[in-house]
């Protein structure tokens, strides 16, 4: 008996080669600032990777969307932290001290998420010459292509994936999102 297409992409590893077209990945990335791309639950993840890159010495500094809505509650300061100051702790756990993590301000009135991301950077750092965004397996080549457009020839950018296509948290998500979002990007940026 013969899989359906829906049932093989029920399997990991096809689900892995279905985000390989969208993957692109530096596993030496190096430069003055690691960008983490920011929500969903796969930030988590993302947080790690850039930790590594901090603690290899790849990256001097963290950055960070400054979200402010409010995340979970923390038990131990009695209060509601933010999004971003759930980050910049679960850094804290990592190893990573808050001194070099930077919340980058966003930019509301963009519709396109990631592109907003890179601008925020830009605008806070405008001497930037070497960038590594810390992204999800399937939004590598979307984010590769908004840093590279934003910054133009004024800094390398590089890609450094949290994880491999078939082992990411959003290996799971609905991957045709992700190339409709491509090609949206595409065109407008």
């Amino acid at each position: 008996m013969f899989l359906s297409f829906g049932g093989a992409t029920s399997f990991t590893t096809v689900r892995g080669w279905l985000i390989e077209p969208l993957y692109v990945h530096d596993g030496e990335a190096s430069g003055e600032i690691a960008y983490v791309m920011a929500d969903g639950e796969a930030v988590w993840e993302r947080l790690r990777a850039a930790s590594d890159l901090y603690h290899m010495h790849r990256v001097e500094k963290i950055a960070l969307l400054d979200e402010q809505q409010t995340s979970s509650y923390n038990f131990v300061k009695k209060q509601n932290d933010t999004r971003v100051q759930r980050e910049i702790d679960y850094l804290g756990l990592y190893g990573v001290p808050a001194e070099d993590i930077v919340a980058i301000r966003p930019i509301l009135d963009d519709p396109l998420s990631s592109r907003s991301e890179a601008i925020g950077l830009q605008r806070e750092f405008l001497q930037l010459q070497r960038i590594v965004v810390v992204t999800s397996a399937p939004h590598t080549r979307r984010s590769l292509m908004c840093f590279e457009r934003v910054f133009g020839e004024t800094a390398d950018v590089t890609v450094y994936s949290a994880s491999p296509p078939s082992e990411s948290a959003e290996t799971y998500y609905p991957i045709w999102i992700e190339y409709c979002k491509l090609i949206v990007y595409w065109f407008s940026i």
